[in-house]
């Protein structure tokens, strides 16, 4: 049995259609697409603030909205957490009392306990302050922990990191990952960040222009033409996990599995895990290892995907992780690129960037 069957028809003002329907099961899903491709109207017809113009949609076995029965339930009665991009905390009152009131409209069946949200968002040093007083990332674990203390069946999350810097996004990012293996709620999010996407889910829905281009895991959807055919795509994300890292002559390397990645100096210690993003256009491909050169990276691995977007193809390789490279297309031929063909990634420190 699904989490969540969804298929709607609607249609806006100016032409724009929505027409989508996919099946969820996994743990932590994905809407990714660029802005105006329709992934907040979807969120918003699954918590019941938008009706569309036909449509059906269950959360597990229960009937959220089937507009041929005439049934549309009220928000409050879906048993839903929502966060907003924005977070909409009640100014006037303080950040513990804003908690309760999630507290008291507890919609589902779940009894999530106030003194563990507070523990795992670190939020025992804001409990008597007001919203305003309060920056971008501190308003958005007290919306997350209001929503999870309301004990929904369903979390949703609207571009949760879009209006919070990077240094922000990345403190966020860990506290999601928190709420995710605490608490098990079922989780869908609003992204346009492929790093979002690889990082945090399970299962992407990728849309485009109010349609689904696209479904799979991060890995899969993410790196079939379509999406990275995308406007204004950057192509697909690097971001690998580093379990381990050590100091070594004053320098911190990483794990891969059996490799090693040297990393950029930190001004606080890193630890693992760890992630480690970076562009494909930073990697440099060579079918054979060049010892004696300045780059300090030599990831040794195998091709696995070729695919061709506009000028450029990019070029999917398995160091135990999948890492891109992008190649000018004749590179393809001039290298003898193939699936399954060794390649050694080229990779230098100062282009890493770590995700502490």
């Amino acid at each position: 049995m699904s989490l969540l069957s969804f298929q709607c028809r609607h249609r806006y003002r100016g032409g724009f259609d929505l027409d989508v329907r996919f099946e969820l099961s996994d743990p932590v899903t994905s809407l990714f697409g660029p802005s105006g491709s329709g992934k907040t109207s979807l969120l918003g017809i699954i918590a019941g603030f938008l009706r569309p113009d036909a449509g059906r949609v269950l959360l597990g076995e229960r009937v959220l909205l089937d507009t041929q029965q005439g049934i549309c339930l009220r928000p409050e009665q879906r048993k839903i957490g929502v966060v907003f991009q924005d977070h909409l905390l009640f100014p006037h009152l303080k950040v513990e009392a804003n908690l309760r009131y999630g507290q008291r409209h507890r919609r589902g069946r779940r009894s999530i306990e106030m003194d563990r949200v507070v523990d795992v968002m670190e939020l025992g040093s804001l409990l008597d302050r007001y919203p305003s007083n309060l920056s971008g990332g501190e308003r958005q674990r007290v919306a997350i922990g209001r929503a999870l203390l309301s004990g929904p069946e369903l979390l949703l999350m609207d571009e949760p990191l879009a209006s919070l810097d990077a240094s922000l996004k990345v403190r966020i990012l860990a506290y999601l990952e928190r709420v995710v293996d605490e608490w098990n709620v079922p989780t869908i999010f609003v992204t346009h960040s492929q790093a979002e996407v690889r990082r945090l889910a399970d299962w992407v829905v990728i849309l485009q222009q109010g349609r689904s281009v696209a479904a799979g895991t991060p890995d899969d959807a993410l790196s079939r033409p379509e999406p990275l055919a995308l406007k204004n795509s950057m192509g697909p994300a690097n971001l690998l996990r580093l379990d381990e890292i050590e100091v070594r002559g004053g320098h911190a390397v990483g794990r891969l599995g059996t490799q090693e990645l040297h990393l950029p100096a930190s001004e606080t210690p890193l630890t693992a895990p760890s992630y480690v993003q970076f562009l494909p256009s930073d990697v440099t491909l060579s079918r054979h290892d060049a010892p004696g050169l300045s780059t300090r990276n030599h990831l040794q691995g195998r091709v696995r995907q070729l695919v061709s977007v506009a000028e450029a193809v990019f070029v999917a390789i398995d160091i135990g992780q999948i890492l891109w490279a992008e190649v000018a297309p004749e590179a393809v031929s001039e290298l003898e690129l193939a699936v399954d063909s060794p390649v050694v990634c080229l990779l230098k420190v100062h282009s890493l960037h770590v995700l502490d």
